[in-house]
């Protein structure tokens, strides 16, 4: 059976990958590099500045970090480790095949995305906490999705993998949500 998965994760991240342009290139390593991560983070915390005002977006800025750390670690140190899943940059039967147009193709193992842990859990905290219009709802998610298919067209990442960091980081977004409510109504 993981067998058979892999066939069709193999075959998807394969056909995703190949629907490259040379026109978005540089737009998806724009989407996967780090300097991304700045502006998007300052986005909302200054919408928890004007929600909450300054002491309770100190403390969202503090939940908001430990939600993406808590996705981080258990991405990139726990489960990748465990997992060991070879990157399809990495793998015998795709790195051949991968549309890489001279990008490095990362550490060793994939499983799971931390690029898409990390954006799922700072969306998914951020959506969870902030009272935004719909909107800004709707990009904040489109982002998210955008920086893990990044992952897929720079052939770092099967499917697989980002669907995986996608639920990592949810279920790190939701209970670091629920914990900052939680603060929020034991301190009132």
């Amino acid at each position: 059976m993981i067998e058979s998965l892999h066939k069709i994760d193999s075959a998807g991240f394969l056909w995703l990958n190949s629907l490259h342009f040379n026109w978005l290139d540089q737009a998806m390593v724009f989407l996967s590099s780090q300097i991304l991560w700045y502006p998007f983070t300052l986005f909302f915390l200054y919408f928890a500045y004007k929600q909450f005002g300054k002491k309770t977006a100190l403390y969202f800025a503090l939940f908001l970090l430990m939600a993406i750390l808590a996705s981080d670690v258990t991405s990139s140190q726990i489960l990748k480790n465990i997992f060991g899943r070879l990157r399809p940059c990495r793998a015998e039967d795709t790195k051949e095949l991968v549309y890489r147009f001279g990008q490095k193709c990362g550490g060793r193992f994939g499983f799971v995305s931390s690029h898409a842990s990390n954006s799922f859990a700072l969306m998914s905290f951020s959506l969870l906490t902030l009272s935004l219009q719909r909107p800004v709802q709707i990009m904040a998610i489109a982002l998210a999705v955008l920086v893990s298919f990044s992952r897929i067209y720079l052939g770092v990442h099967y499917p697989g993998d980002i669907l995986g960091g996608a639920a990592v980081g949810i279920g790190w977004g939701i209970f670091f949500a629920w914990t900052f409510k939680q603060a929020q109504g034991a301190s009132r």
